[in-house]
């Protein structure tokens, strides 16, 4: 007999949740990782939430805001490529279940394209993680584009503290135009967004901690703020790609840093910078 869910470093996903994946554009696992498991993690967080990691330039911003804004004012901290600032990170507990979990569903090839912390401050309804795919802040011209988000719940989310909410099926209907949130000038914010239709169909996936979901490349999703007095919601993404798309990536320079500079073909018009 098969045994699914945690088995040491992986994680056996059932027949019925790949196709889910699949046909959904996500599916939802189960305490992932324990309460031992997310306790020796924890740490490293917490570092960059609290900002005490140097050097990271716009790597380290309000993911619902300016990159101006002063950090005492963040409300959806974001700290991209943890792994880049602090290598301490690289092969823990969660990247060998993210990396098991995503090879079921993209391949043998499904490699580490980036890793991503986010925490909605308590109290921050500013905290909303706008409509949109993420396909869309990506270059054009990847082979292979397919892509298995995992996000991990370091606390219990919901609707109250601004849970992930998608549109499921919405990844098999193309990609969507997106517009920088603050005009055109994406100096002053990395945020995109689309706009929904009266027929996109909301579904909201509250959490547990040490629960995941996984999302592709082309599902439309967001979140809402964070209305909660006095809980966070603390979030550790690892997106895996296949191989051969993560080494495109890298080869025309791109990295997911927020402090690249944009000399590749995007799907935004407004932001295909000349060679």
């Amino acid at each position: 007999m098969t045994a699914y869910g945690r088995q040491g470093d992986d994680y056996v996903l059932l027949p019925g949740e790949i196709e889910q994946f699949h046909r959904d554009g996500y599916v939802t696992q189960r305490g992932v990782l324990s309460e031992e498991e997310l306790a020796a993690i924890e740490p490293e967080f917490e570092r960059f939430i609290r900002g005490e990691v140097p050097g990271m330039g716009r790597d380290f911003c309000d993911m619902s805001g300016p990159y101006g804004r002063k950090f005492e004012d963040f409300a959806l901290v974001n700290a991209v490529l943890p792994r880049r600032y602090r290598p301490e990170i690289e092969g823990n507990i969660y990247e060998k279940r993210a990396a098991s979990i995503s090879r079921q569903l993209i391949g043998e090839t499904a490699t580490l394209d980036y890793d991503q912390f986010l925490a909605k401050r308590p109290a921050k309804p500013d905290a909303v993680f706008t409509w949109h795919q993420d396909l869309g802040y990506w270059p054009t011209g990847t082979p292979e584009p397919l892509t298995a988000t995992c996000s991990l719940a370091l606390d219990d989310a919901d609707s109250e503290n601004g849970c992930l909410r998608v549109v499921p099926g919405s990844h098999r209907k193309g990609l969507r135009p997106h517009r920088p949130l603050l005009g055109q000038d994406r100096d002053k914010s990395h945020i995109l967004s689309v706009e929904l239709t009266d027929a996109d169909a909301v579904v909201e996936l509250p959490l547990q901690r040490g629960d995941i979901t996984v999302h592709d490349e082309m599902i439309i999703h967001g979140s809402g703020g964070n209305s909660s007095p006095d809980r966070w919601r603390r979030t550790y993404i690892a997106a895996f790609r296949t191989k051969a798309c993560v080494d495109f990536e890298r080869a025309i320079g791109f990295t997911h840093s927020h402090n690249d500079t944009i000399n590749w073909e995007t799907h935004l018009g407004a932001l295909t910078a000349a060679n």
